[in-house]
């Protein structure tokens, strides 16, 4: 009788732990609690440049678009400063046609308040791109 007192007890228990874990949403899902002011950056075709340009306390992403048809390219690394060369590039941020009239297209880049991204723009014909940013909170 212990024993089935005891399953039971436990079936009960491993339900009740299981609905309270579904019940909490992801954090990338999760609604959108804050956010930063929309910033236009400049980024160098020479150097890296770091965004975003400050840190919201609390950030769990940054919406970025490129309005320009040259590429972005870059590395996510610390906020502080990065010894990597410009010329690692996993990320890209590029357009695929020329526009012609105005563009929605931000992409959504999950990264922790502590963690910025170091780009440089391909735009080797002039010395800076702008690009804009915003900052969210989940």
């Amino acid at each position: 009788m212990k024993s089935i007192a005891r399953v039971i007890l436990s079936l009960v228990l491993y339900l009740s732990a299981v609905s309270c874990y579904s019940a909490a949403p992801l954090v990338n899902i999760a609604p959108i609690n804050g956010v930063g002011t929309p910033v236009t950056v400049a980024i160098s075709s020479t150097t890296l440049t770091k965004v975003p340009t400050s840190q919201t306390s609390g950030r769990m992403g940054i919406y970025i678009n490129v309005p320009s048809t040259w590429s972005v390219v870059g590395f996510m690394g610390d906020c502080t400063s990065t010894s990597l060369a410009s010329t690692i590039r996993p990320l890209e941020w590029s357009k695929t046609t020329i526009n012609v009239g105005p563009s929605i297209d931000p992409s959504f880049m999950p990264i922790r308040e502590d963690v910025c991204l170091w780009l440089i723009s391909l735009n080797t014909t002039a010395s800076s791109q702008n690009i804009h940013y915003q900052e969210v909170k989940k």
